[in-house]
Order: structure tokens, then C-alpha cells, then sequence
């Protein structure tokens, strides 16, 4: 596991994002301290996520407006060819396209929930974040889940980690980033002002919605300025139809996304 920041590089950036976005970094070490009592017994290494992503190509699907229709471009490749982690709610887009679950779920419970635990119970391995305003979902869900692997966005502990990363999207990939994987593909990752409706299911403050979509587009540039120095060959692409420019993700058609993958 080649970890894409360090901890304490991570921690710099999580309290000026605490500090912009007024969290409580008290509530978020009470979610971790929540978090890891309740997969003490059952909690996966993270190093089995080695086995799935090593090598090979990694599709994240964020919960973006666009999710519908990138899914549905690439559906004709072969399933065994590509590695699919689903953000929160894109994991119910996921299953309405391939009618299957995912390989990795990353998520912190808030976007269809119900779908999440039923992709875990038929394969999914499921990455659950613990935060402060999210206590409640892990106190009702967690417990349901198995192949659980928990993470945090502040100091770790026993069975928690932090691999970098604030949003499920960008967290994604900076958990893709630290198995070696051979390209890292974005879809359903618009980052704009328009929220798809595989977002949330619940009322959420669209000012501060909005402001973490910002975060999210800085933090998975800043991944891939890391990543590139880590893995000098590794292909970073972005297939979504919409939306953000993100730097040093390669705008991408669907063509020559097929010829890449392909090629191997």
C-alpha cells in the first residue's frame, strides 16, 4: 500500500477545509471512536483491496448528474476488464445500469443507503467514512454490513484508516491511488452547480453542497499531481460527458477509453 499523502500533509488540509466549512472536528473523532467499536469484530484489512485494484483499470463513479449517461457508454465492455467503485448514492445508479452490484463501494451512508447494503450483502466490498454528522447512519447500518473496511478523515485508530480524501469522490480515488492500480477512470463526476438526484435522498444545505463539490475538484487535482509522482506511467482519465475540467485527469471519448483498455 503506497499511501498517495501522508498523514500528516492530510490533517493540514482536513483543518483548513474544517476551518472553511465550520466542522466540528470534535463530533468527527467521536464518529471514528463510533466507527471502530462497531467493526472491531468484522473490519477487513485494507490491503485485500490489493487483490481487486493492483494492475488493473479503476472506473469511479461519482453521484453527479451526468452518472446515467457515462455508465451507460461504457456498459458494453467487458465487465471483467475494468474495476468499478461507486461513490454513496452512484452505487443505485450502478445497479439500475449493470443490474449488479459494484466491486468497491466508498461511502459515508447519506445517498440511498438501502441499495449500499444490499450491493455489500451480494459481493460489494464497502468502505464506510465516518464524519461527524453521519453518526447516526453508521449506528444504523454498519451493523448490517459485512466485507467492511472503515476510514476517517482525522487521526486514525485500530481498523480505521485515513488514506486522504474529504468527499466520497475524491476519496475514491485517493484509496484507488494507494494499490497501484494501472488507470484511474472518473465518470458521473461533474462537480458543478447542479446536484444529481443520486446525490442524497435527504434535505441537505445547497450552499454548503455546493462548496464541497469545490473541495472535491481541488482535492482530486491535488491527487493527481501526487499520484504522477508516485506512478509515473499510470493513466488518469475523465469520461464524464459534463461539467468540471478536472487538471491532470485527461478529458477522454468513450473510443479511446475502449482502445486503452484493450490494449492489455
Amino acid at each position: 500500500m503506497k499511501t498517495i499523502i501522508s498523514l500528516d500533509d492530510w490533517l493540514k488540509i482536513y483543518e483548513d477545509i474544517a476551518k472553511r466549512l465550520r466542522i466540528s472536528i470534535e463530533e468527527d473523532y467521536r464518529a471514528t471512536e463510533l466507527i471502530a467499536v462497531l467493526v472491531r469484530d468484522k473490519a477487513k484489512d485494507a490491503e485485500s483491496l490489493a487483490k481487486i485494484i493492483k494492475g488493473k483499470h479503476v472506473v469511479i463513479a461519482g453521484a453527479g448528474p451526468s452518472i446515467i449517461e457515462d455508465l451507460e457508454s461504457i456498459k458494453k465492455i467487458e465487465r471483467k476488464k475494468l474495476v468499478f467503485i461507486t461513490c454513496d448514492g452512484a452505487t443505485k445508479a450502478f445497479l439500475e445500469v449493470f443490474e449488479e452490484p459494484p466491486d468497491i463501494i466508498v461511502t459515508d451512508l447519506d445517498g440511498f443507503p438501502k441499495e449500499q447494503v444490499l450491493c455489500n450483502q451480494h459481493g460489494s466490498i464497502i468502505v464506510v467514512h465516518a464524519h461527524g454528522d453521519n453518526k447516526e447512519q453508521i449506528i444504523t447500518y454498519v451493523p448490517k454490513l459485512k466485507n467492511v473496511i472503515a476510514t476517517t478523515q482525522v487521526k486514525p485508530k485500530e481498523k480505521v484508516y485515513n488514506f486522504g480524501g474529504f468527499t466520497d469522490g475524491d476519496r475514491a480515488a485517493f484509496i484507488a491511488g494507494a494499490f497501484e492500480p494501472l488507470t484511474i477512470t472518473l465518470v458521473g463526476m461533474d462537480l458543478t452547480e447542479e446536484v444529481g438526484k443520486y446525490s442524497k435522498q435527504i434535505i441537505f444545505d445547497r450552499t454548503k453542497k455546493i462548496s464541497k463539490l469545490k473541495i472535491a475538484k481541488e482535492l482530486l487535482e491535488l491527487f493527481a499531481t501526487r499520484t504522477k509522482k508516485v506512478y509515473k506511467k499510470i493513466g488518469l482519465y475523465n469520461l464524464t460527458k459534463e461539467g468540471e475540467n478536472i487538471e491532470g485527469f485527461d478529458k477522454i471519448k468513450v473510443k479511446d477509453f475502449v482502445k486503452i483498455i484493450y490494449k492489455y
